[in-house]
């Protein structure tokens, strides 16, 4: 999937954040230590260093909502994250992303901390980050 089609993406699935434009997208995969699970309709992007990795993005068109998509894409990134030594998976949601917490629950994350005021919605509004993690080893 070219930086663009992800930052078009990324554009369109209505998050509530700013978005990547495709530059940034071109420069993260660049980095040799950084995974992509794309399908037409979404992605996932991780960093891995060592035997520790980041999801940095997921995303999913919103035409393509409720559908596993997203769920697929992240079970098939922490397959190549487990494939190339990584053992643990870690990321941050804003609390106010219900649909991805439920997602990230259900494949077995757990919370670890909250980042207070971590980041900024369209509006301005500081929202807290929920830290959450899995344990890769018991996939």
């Amino acid at each position: 999937m070219t930086p663009e089609k992800m930052a078009k993406l990324h554009s369109n699935s209505e998050a509530n954040h700013r978005t990547w434009d495709a530059h940034e997208f071109a420069e993260i995969l660049s980095s040799n230590c950084v995974l992509a699970e794309c399908h037409e309709h979404g992605f996932a992007l991780a960093r891995v260093i060592e035997s520790e990795a980041e999801l940095l993005l997921l995303v999913t068109d919103k035409i393509k909502r409720n559908t596993g998509l997203a769920t697929n894409c992240l079970l098939k990134i922490e397959k190549k994250i487990v494939e190339i030594g990584a053992r643990k998976l870690t990321l941050e949601v804003s609390e106010s992303n219900k649909t991805a917490i439920q997602i990230y629950k259900k494949l077995n994350y757990i919370k670890i901390s909250v980042r207070k005021s971590y980041s900024r919605d369209k509006n301005g509004k500081l929202e807290d980050a929920l830290v959450m993690q899995k344990d890769l080893l018991l996939i």
